[in-house]
């Protein structure tokens, strides 16, 4: 009996084991409900239950996050620490000496090749090969003022005071730092950048014109009377008796301030408007000469032109501290910049605003403003 009992189990063993696993699963299932211990439609119930409660509580909010170190490292990186420069040409753990690796520079025989070798940067040469190397020149600013080391020294400035960039050495109106960016001397008064950098034009191209127009002449015993009409703002002519006036040389023309002091009666031969085959003929260009009362100001009135420029003007601005201003200016008047004198030659209106052509009258040289 013991023998085909082992025989039994020897056959079967594994529908065995699988019978064991099945009876295991189904036990594990049991207990798994039994755990559970309700149903899913519950469940849902007792959650929703409990985020009301909690929603239902009073909530203190969010704890304020103390900034204190991300302020103090923001005023580092603002003023970060800086070592004292350290001379290249020393030995020092700080810095070593700095290198580059030779190549082509400018000027060198295209045909031969560099070598490649590290050599120190501030060469001209490469001591292994001969190669002409291109030297770029490291500036060093301790107090990051925008002046280099060198520089400051060389005009007796404090190379680790970054207040001295605003200061003016020489007096000339211009700071050092202006002088450094000009390439002038900032201990020479006679040294400084252009005066006319700092002068630009505040505004479009202003005019004014002739309150009437010269519209015919007629011949009369000892010369001419002429005829002008008054204009409105608009330069349209106005209607009325009392819009017309008719005199000879000399005479004042009403109320406008003007007189007739002059006459030139000229023709030219000019092509006929819309002619196509350009035809000519002599056409009317006399010109009356008027003189302002008020200040003896002379001006050209041409035959049938409407418009007569009486004062072309432009706002001009001068930025240079104590020495700033901005006045009216117009062809002929003079410029005070600094102490220097210039005069205005001549403006004309261009698409974005109005060009103005200053002179020095020292030196007589020229140059456009905008």
């Amino acid at each position: 009996m013991v023998a085909s009992k082992e025989n039994f189990f020897k056959a079967h063993w594994d529908w065995l084991v699988a019978l064991g696993g099945v009876v295991a699963l189904g036990l594990a299932a049991v207990y798994l409900f039994s755990a559970i211990g309700q149903s899913p439609e519950d469940a849902e119930a007792e959650c929703r239950a409990w985020m009301d409660a909690e929603l239902r509580k009073p909530h203190k909010g969010v704890d304020a996050v103390d900034l204190g170190d991300l302020q103090k490292v923001s005023a580092q990186l603002k003023t970060p620490p800086q070592l004292r420069a350290v001379d290249a040409k020393a030995k020092s753990f700080l810095a070593s000496e700095r290198r580059a690796f030779c190549q082509k520079g400018d000027g060198s025989d295209s045909k031969k090749e560099a070598c490649g070798r590290p050599i120190p940067a501030d060469l001209e040469v490469c001591p292994f090969c001969g190669m002409k190397q291109h030297v770029v020149k490291v500036q060093v600013d301790n107090d990051q003022d925008g002046l280099p080391n060198e520089w400051e020294k060389k005009y007796g400035l404090n190379a680790n005071d970054a207040a001295d960039a605003d200061q003016d050495k020489d007096g000339d109106g211009f700071t050092n730092k202006e002088e450094f960016e000009a390439g002038t001397d900032p201990t020479d008064p006679k040294a400084h950048p252009d005066y006319l950098d700092s002068l630009s034009v505040a505004g479009a191209l202003q005019q004014t014109f002739l309150p009437f127009w010269f519209q015919n002449y007629s011949p009369i015993p000892g010369g001419h009377r002429f005829t002008l009409r008054q204009l409105d703002q608009n330069g349209q002519d106005l209607a009325g008796y009392n819009s017309t006036w008719s005199v000879k040389k000399g005479e004042p023309i009403g109320k406008t301030g003007y007189a007739v002091t002059g006459f030139e009666k000229k023709s030219e031969l000019r092509v006929i408007a819309g002619s196509k085959a350009g035809n000519k003929k002599n056409q009317d260009v006399s010109v009356l000469e008027l003189t302002r009362a008020a200040d003896g100001k002379k001006l050209m009135a041409a035959i049938g032109v409407r418009k007569v420029p009486v004062e072309t003007q432009v706002e001009l601005s001068y930025d240079r501290g104590k020495h700033s201003w901005k006045k009216t200016a117009s062809v002929g008047t003079e410029l005070d910049l600094n102490g220097e004198k210039f005069r205005v030659v001549s403006l004309r209106a261009v698409e974005n605003g109005c060009e103005v052509k200053v002179e020095s009258l020292k030196t007589k040289k020229q140059k456009v403003i905008r």
